[in-house]
């Protein structure tokens, strides 16, 4: 019997079985690669909302922009922004917002920095004299009527307070002090914050901040409050409190 013709068709065979493999191999990575490697997408950006003659409006990052609404926004005297609504109403929308070095205004809250008071003892020693100093930073807290929850002060409050010059020096917080503990909607109240010591005349400080740190009096952001060490207030005391 003659195999001759058997192994030539086992050959041809072969080669095709080969050749599929080849094809089918590098289509079956490239589907695996589409089905399983991650897919980024480009997170769009934010618009930016500006006031236009009293209206709220919406610059969008392709160039174009429109109005929020056809209600116009005024700031009254008193620093309250205010809605004016196209049927002739007006709504209280809480605080204008406003950003200076004394003072910082949110939709709930208003805080300025009212004085900053260098207390100073002196205490006879033999022939020399002590002197001790604390920084005494006076706040003026106004909470806004349209808000709709109080606001606690506590005595471990101290911990969300930073006390600095403007060259970086820092000055421990000694203890914060309040009217009242709990400040509600629609009501004021000065916040007493003192720091233990004060710049020396070698430390050539130009000015004194405090630092209000997020999750104090419900701030989001933290708020800084300066004041110039010419417009610093001083007072000799007869002493302090040994809780400070």
């Amino acid at each position: 019997m003659d195999l001759q013709p058997l192994l030539s068709l086992f050959q041809n065979m072969k080669s095709l079985l080969t050749v599929k493999i080849l094809i089918t191999t590098p289509a079956l990575f490239t589907l695996t690669t589409l089905l399983f490697t991650p897919v980024s997408y480009a997170e769009p950006a934010k618009a930016e909302v500006v006031s236009v003659d009293g209206r709220e409006v919406i610059l969008n990052n392709d160039g174009s922009w429109k109005y929020l609404s056809t209600d116009r926004y005024v700031n009254t005297k008193d620093g309250t922004r205010v809605r004016l609504k196209d049927d002739g109403s007006w709504q209280s929308m809480g605080n204008a917002s406003l950003i200076t070095k004394q003072q910082v205004r949110t939709t709930d809250l208003d805080i300025k920095l009212k004085k900053v008071v260098i207390e100073t003892y002196k205490k006879k020693v033999q022939k020399n004299t002590s002197v001790r100093t604390q920084t005494v930073f006076y706040l003026q807290l106004n909470y806004s009527p349209q808000t709709k929850r109080d606001i606690s002060i506590k005595k471990s409050d101290v911990s969300l307070i930073e006390v600095k010059d403007n060259n970086g020096k820092n000055y421990a917080v000694l203890s914060i002090e309040a009217d009242t503990k709990q400040l509600q909607p629609n009501t004021e109240t000065v916040i007493v914050v003192r720091a233990e010591k004060s710049p020396a005349m070698w430390d050539n400080a130009k000015s004194m901040e405090i630092v209000l740190k997020a999750g104090l009096l419900g701030i989001e952001t933290p708020i800084t409050l300066s004041q110039r060490a010419i417009d610093f207030d001083e007072e000799d005391v007869a002493g302090f409190a040994r809780s400070e």
